[in-house]
């Protein structure tokens, strides 16, 4: 028997998250087969081709050409081809491969969600947090569709955790860039698609340095190294998606929005209540419970509880501030942090003295949320093709 099929590493925990990544894939395939392609996704296409062809390096000021370049990567053989002719209607055609690395990030980030709960706060903060993902109706439309957001979100999430892992691995006697060197290229790689996705989201590396200072204060300086290390992969990865040209890549990044700020109105909170109700009300709930929790009972004051919730507000604050820089995007990249926090706190609950009310809130939450995005789904989209 293979290694990874091993009762010891594939039991009923592994089988009940990959049955709700199968319902998460299930509700974006059939988005994907009823939605044709959208106007924006048609902008990104047009860009990638530009880019494919020779006749424009892509980019602009809210992110680097690789949300383009992701967009093309499955129809790159049939746009080069010579006697291809690109239209609205050929493309739409091949919808399935335009949209399936986003789809691909969408379970990874959902896999990686998942992974993270897990070792945080056992299987019960597994189920709660994948639960919460899988039946998100924005996540499920921004993993059907070509985009930005998903790969910034997924880049976010891998971001900030694979900084904390990375720092508690330096509490073993190591070489410091030698022995982290799987780990910096998948820092640097979070780095550069988050970045390039968006580019005011480098300002995500002052959390994820400062949880790494936190994690191990005796060896900062190593901590550094390692986030420069990583910092120095993810330009490599903005250049090539440049083409290669550092001038090129240099006048862009002069050009980006990296913060824009401006006064918060009153009216900035409605898009944050509509993104709520219209992405995930189970979430919304679960957090009201989850932070009135966390400020009433000390035990889920810990790192663990503490690091998610304080960069879903950070994302949350830049998408109220930075209205130039990703504006209500910022939202939905918070979502996965609040769905950790979240279920980080009902973990706690679960295991107290008393149970049975936090399992049965986090039940039905999750199944009015799944009865929600899928009756929606069908109701929506039951018509189309």
């Amino acid at each position: 028997m293979p290694k990874f099929l091993s009762p010891e590493r594939f039991g009923v925990p592994q089988v009940i998250a990959v049955f709700l990544l199968l319902c998460f894939i299930a509700q974006c395939a059939y988005f994907v087969s009823h939605v044709p392609l959208t106007q924006l996704e048609g902008t990104h296409l047009l860009e990638g081709i530009a880019i494919l062809g020779g006749q424009t390096h892509g980019g602009s000021p809210q992110h680097s050409p690789l949300p383009a370049l992701v967009s093309v990567a499955g129809i790159a053989p049939y746009v080069l081809s010579r006697h291809a002719q690109v239209d609205q209607f050929s493309l739409d055609r091949l919808r399935w491969l335009v949209r399936a690395p986003f789809l691909l990030a969408g379970v990874m980030l959902g896999g990686s969600l998942w992974y993270v709960a897990r070792r945080l706060y056992g299987n019960a903060g597994g189920y709660c947090a994948l639960a919460l993902y899988a039946f998100s109706p924005a996540v499920i439309a921004r993993s059907s569709l070509a985009g930005p957001e998903i790969l910034a979100a997924w880049a976010c999430f891998g971001l900030i955790f694979t900084a904390i892992a990375t720092a508690h691995t330096l509490y073993a006697p190591r070489e410091v860039v030698l022995w982290n060197w799987k780990r910096i290229m998948l820092l640097g790689g979070s780095i550069g698609i988050a970045v390039g996705s968006q580019w005011s989201l480098v300002w995500l590396l002052v959390p994820a340095l400062a949880f790494m200072f936190w994690a191990v204060p005796h060896r900062r300086a190593a901590a550094a190294v390692i986030v420069l290390a990583a910092c120095c992969l993810a330009f490599v990865i903005l250049d090539v998606s440049f083409g290669a040209s550092i001038p090129v890549m240099f006048r862009s990044l002069s050009q980006a929005h990296w913060l824009g700020l401006a006064a918060p109105a009153g009216v900035a909170i409605i898009p944050l209540a509509s993104f709520w109700i219209n992405s995930s009300a189970a979430t919304a709930v679960a957090f009201v419970v989850a932070i009135v929790t966390f400020a009433a009972w000390r035990r889920t004051r810990f790192f663990g509880n503490l690091a998610p919730l304080i960069v879903a507000l950070m994302l949350t604050a830049m998408g109220l501030l930075l209205p130039q820089s990703g504006g209500a995007a910022n939202f939905f990249y918070a979502l996965p942090f609040y769905m950790l926090f979240s279920a980080g706190v009902f973990a706690d609950l679960i295991e107290s003295r008393s149970p049975d009310v936090p399992i049965a809130l986090i039940f039905v939450l999750v199944i009015g949320q799944a009865v929600y995005s899928i009756v929606g789904l069908m109701r929506v989209f039951g018509g189309g093709r």
